[in-house]
C-alpha cells in the first residue's frame, strides 16, 4: 500500500494549494482540495470530495474514504493541481 502514494507530488500539491489556492478558515482551498496542516507542520492534510488525506512526518499516510470512486476521483483533482498549477502559468518567477 505504500507505494500507491508519491509522498513527494503531495507535498508539491499542498504547496501549491497553499500558494495559488484561497485562503480558508481551516487552511487554503484549490480546485476543491482543502490543505491544511498541524500547528508544527509535521503532519499536512488534503480533503475533498469525500476523501481525507494526512501526511505525517516519516512519510507514512492515511487515507479516510467511503468508496474507490470517491477516491479516484480525488486523486485525479490532486493529479491536475500537480500538472496545471506551476509558477510560470501564474505570471510568477
Amino acid at each position: 500500500m505504500q507505494n500507491e502514494l508519491n509522498n513527494k507530488v503531495v507535498l508539491e500539491v499542498f504547496d501549491k494549494i497553499r500558494r495559488f489556492g484561497e485562503p480558508h478558515e481551516e487552511g487554503h482551498m484549490l480546485e476543491g482540495i482543502m490543505a491544511s496542516s498541524d500547528f508544527d507542520g509535521y503532519s499536512v492534510v488534503l480533503s475533498g470530495s469525500g476523501v481525507t488525506l494526512q501526511l505525517n512526518f516519516h512519510q507514512s499516510y492515511e487515507f479516510d474514504y467511503s468508496s474507490e470512486k470517491l477516491k479516484s476521483q480525488f486523486m485525479d483533482k490532486i493529479d491536475y493541481i500537480h500538472r496545471h498549477y506551476n509558477d510560470r502559468e501564474r505570471g510568477e518567477e
